[in-house]
């Protein structure tokens, strides 16, 4: 909606109100109960059902032609009408005055909101009155066309006199309406967004908007407080003019979800629902004409509990001289933070096993690191809501990774042929490796003590580094969960030997911000290195490593501190090195594992009393395969082995 209504005050404003009507809204300023309005309702209750039953005997015996004459009767007939809807039964006496249609429209809402405040009712129930008010008010014109056309005297110039009195009542009520909604808050409910554009020339386009509510005592008038501006500093071209487009309206939609608040999204428990927020047109993004944005959304509310404020700052940016993207993106709402960053390279190829491998170590990650150290059950340590909240930014994060990724293999389209050269030999080696890891039938393979969750070969996609954390500040109570994820690659090339090395890399922390001294820490790590000649494999290593630490405490009221209850520290290293020279196989395989764990056990005895586990193991597996006769028989050819395979050594060694 927003991305449509950069040009429309009137969408605009609608968007904005949808967060606004939620609220619970204030009553009518006593400075609108004039005597006249008074003197004016009471008159029109009094006389209303005689003047009515005159009219209508008077209409009935009138000839079709003389009712016709004059719009007079169908003005009193509307009267009448709008008469019938006031409230109150007492009011002083009047002076002989006629009411436009206007005037008694607006007093009939006076009529029922005066009733409401000698009710002393709240302001949600004199909303509700003043929704009433316009919908009778409505009412009234359609009773109006009925009684005309029963009468057989509705023709074309009563329906447009009514269409044009209608017009002109709705126009007097919406300041009214207006002043009534927003006497509240004053100039204290806030809604801004703010866009800035750099283009690759160096232009820039900034746009924002802002809503406040407000009644201004001074001039008596509601306050409508909106304000929108459109700079660019520079001249836009065409091209340049199409990528803004795209930019506002992927922007656009995340305001369009940022601002759907209602009055429950100020609880601190709840932030404002980001599931259908998306980074996806970040796939798309113009980095031919742009170079990158910054966009905040902000609102700001008025209320008792003084909750603060909602904020979402969201800057990306290309750099086109070290073919780097980068992300930022910060959000936080009553108690709740979530924080992620992107440092992603814009090299890079669609890899759609390897991306799903990742999603799902993220996945496996966030799971580690929510569950609460000190229970058994396996429920989040942030809360039901808490949970949900981390749950939602997070699929933001999943798919701003997939979209920059998007970015990254689009962009890389666009580079030079050495660029391009530089991305199939990665891509080369990358089918290589994932042959002899999936199809050759020697392979022996890492061990799988601890499964790889990062996946075994060679990523195709754009190096990255990612951050995600989530906190919960409540009070003593503040659990704070942080992702890490990342992945580095590097080629090289020695005489006729090239390859790549290539690192991938996840964390999961948890702790609780020093309220409690509980925390968790999960690091895996995959490494793959590679040797390539004349386009054949000939040298493959790889590694895997997964380590745990983590320690549980228990409060003890009775010193008044948190006791440690158990404590564990788990590692498990799987290694594997293959040489494929002259078609024999060599492989060696090595596992290890470690785990050392305490735990308190209650005893009578002793306060600090543990019981203490260990754990370790270790194997080494070397595998030779191949028609080793030649090499014992021939001693060029393996002088002639012994040479390449002495090469690949020191060209992995040397990686």
């Amino acid at each position: 909606m927003v991305n449509n209504a950069l040009g429309s005050h009137a969408n605009l404003s609608t968007l904005l109100a949808q967060s606004v009507n939620n609220a619970n809204q204030s009553s009518v300023s006593p400075s609108l109960h004039t005597s006249s309005d008074l003197q004016a309702i009471n008159y029109l209750q009094t006389n209303a059902p005689k003047i009515t039953g005159g009219l209508l005997s008077q209409l009935n015996n009138e000839t079709l032609d003389e009712a016709l004459v004059s719009n007079q009767k169908v003005e009193d007939v509307l009267k009448h009408q709008l008469a019938s809807l006031f409230t109150i039964s007492s009011t002083p006496s009047m002076l002989n005055y006629k009411l436009s249609d206007e005037e008694l429209a607006l007093r009939t809402v006076i009529s029922s909101q005066h009733e409401g405040l000698l009710k002393n009712e709240n302001s949600t129930q004199l909303i509700e009155r003043l929704n009433t008010s316009v919908k009778n008010i409505r009412g009234a014109y359609a009773n109006t066309s009925d009684i005309l056309s029963s009468l057989g005297q509705l023709g074309h110039e009563q329906k447009t006199f009514l269409a044009s009195s209608q017009q002109r009542v709705e126009r007097s009520l919406n300041p009214y309406m207006e002043s009534l909604n927003r006497a509240k808050y004053e100039d204290d409910d806030n809604y801004l967004f703010e866009l800035s554009v750099k283009t690759k020339e160096g232009d820039v386009i900034n746009i924002t908007f802002n809503s406040s509510q407000g009644y201004d005592e001074k001039t008596g008038e509601a306050i409508d407080g909106f304000g929108i501006s459109y700079e660019v500093n520079g001249n836009l071209s065409e091209a340049e003019h199409t990528a803004l487009t795209q930019v506002m309206a992927g922007v656009g939609e995340m305001a369009d979800e940022f601002f759907k608040v209602s009055e429950n999204s100020f609880n601190p428990l709840i932030v404002p629902n980001q599931t259908d927020m998306s980074l996806d047109f970040l796939a798309g993004f113009s980095s031919e004409q742009l170079a990158g944005f910054n966009v905040s959304f902000s609102t700001t509310q008025n209320d008792a509990l003084d909750t603060g404020e909602n904020t979402l700052d969201l800057s990306y940016s290309i750099d086109e001289a070290s073919n780097q993207q980068a992300l930022v993106f910060k959000a936080a709402a009553g108690q709740n933070d979530i924080d992620f960053a992107f440092d992603m390279s814009t090299i890079g190829a669609k890899d759609t096993q390897q991306m799903q491998q990742y999603l799902a170590s993220l996945d496996q990650s966030l799971e580690d690191s929510r569950v609460n150290s000190t229970e058994d059950d396996k429920t989040s340590a942030f809360g039901k809501s808490g949970d949900e909240a981390m749950q939602q930014g997070f699929a933001l994060f999943k798919g701003a990774f997939a979209s920059m990724s998007a970015a990254a293999e689009r962009y890389s389209n666009l580079e030079s042929l050495a660029d391009q050269h530089f991305n199939d030999g990665r891509a080369m080696v990358a089918d290589l490796v994932d042959n002899m890891i999936t199809n050759d039938a020697r392979y022996q393979g890492l061990g799988n003590k601890a499964p790889n969750t990062l996946g075994a070969g060679i990523s195709k996609l754009a190096d990255f580094d990612a951050t995600f954390s989530y906190a919960l500040d409540n009070g003593d109570y503040q659990p704070k969960s942080t992702i890490e994820l990342s992945q580095a690659t590097e080629q090289s090339q020695l005489g006729e030997l090239s390859g790549v090395t290539q690192s991938k890399n996840v964390s999961s922390h948890f702790d609780y911000q020093y309220s409690r001294p509980d925390y968790y820490n999960k690091e895996e790590s995959y490494n793959v290195g590679s040797a390539v000649k004349n386009k054949e494999l000939v040298g493959l290593v790889q590694s895997h490593e997964v380590d745990v630490d983590t320690k549980m405490f228990e409060f003890n009221p009775q010193t008044n501190q948190y006791e440690l209850q158990m404590a564990m520290q788990e590692q498990t290293i799987s290694k594997s090195d293959i040489r494929l020279i002259d078609d024999i196989w060599l492989e060696e395989n090595e596992n290890s594992y470690n785990m050392n764990k305490k735990e308190r056990v209650e005893s009578d005895e002793k306060q600090d009393e543990f019981k203490k586990t260990s754990s370790h193991s270790h194997n080494k597996l070397v595998t030779l395969i191949g028609d080793l006769d030649k090499l014992a028989e021939n001693k060029n050819v393996r002088r002639e082995y012994l040479t390449n395979l002495s090469q690949v050594n020191f060209f992995m060694d040397k990686k």
